[in-house]
């Protein structure tokens, strides 16, 4: 077939509150000419997985491109994010059009992490600090962390430690530590909050 679609997968908008909602951008291009394919209607269907290949989110709906071959369109709704298992971050977007994949893509973690910020409960220094964690429970050998209110933290990983200092930021926390035991904290790895536990993120 000649109008085969490329794709420019652009996560635009993410408005938080009553819709909370996607804006998603799709370029539609004539592969033989490079041409947009301008002012065509078509049905696209979005599918928002997680990392582990579950389904949060598919819809199909009808759209038109604009002069410049751009679809534009509106994905998910005020239900999409709420319960969801941030753990399972990364999220990806899949669009097809009239039945043909275009492209899977991340979903910027940007307005993800506004989302989790909204939906989720942030924790504090007071409660993160109160016991030593276990993260990874599906996973051995444990990762455990335990964090002090001076804002350093020990990192017991497969039987070592590792001193390290963190920061919180509403249900993340950001975990600093040094691989060269030369006392500068420029390596990171990723905490989340989640139902009452910490996942490893990194």
């Amino acid at each position: 077939m000649k109008n085969l679609f490329l794709n420019v997968l652009l996560c635009s908008l993410f408005s938080l509150g009553a819709k909370a909602q996607i804006g998603y951008q799709v370029s539609l291009l004539n592969t033989a000419t490079g041409e947009p394919r301008a002012n065509v209607t078509v049905n696209a269907t979005a599918t928002i997985t997680d990392s582990k290949g579950g389904v949060l989110y598919t819809g199909t709906q009808k759209v038109t491109s604009n002069d410049f071959g751009v679809l534009s369109l509106t994905v998910g709704n005020a239900e999409t994010f709420r319960g969801i298992d941030f753990a399972k971050m990364p999220f990806f977007i899949e669009v097809s059009v009239d039945g043909k994949s275009i492209g899977k893509s991340q979903i910027l973690n940007v307005p993800v992490a506004e989302a989790a910020k909204t939906l989720v409960p942030a924790i504090t220094k007071e409660e993160l600090c109160s016991k030593e964690w276990v993260t990874d429970p599906y996973e051995k050998p444990y990762d455990k962390f335990s964090f002090n209110e001076n804002g350093t933290c020990n990192w017991y990983k497969h039987g070592s430690i590792r001193v390290c200092k963190y920061e919180i930021e509403g249900n993340n926390i950001y975990v600093y530590y040094t691989t060269e035991h030369d006392g500068i904290f420029d390596t990171l790895t990723h905490l989340r909050y989640f139902n009452g536990k910490l996942w490893l993120n990194d």
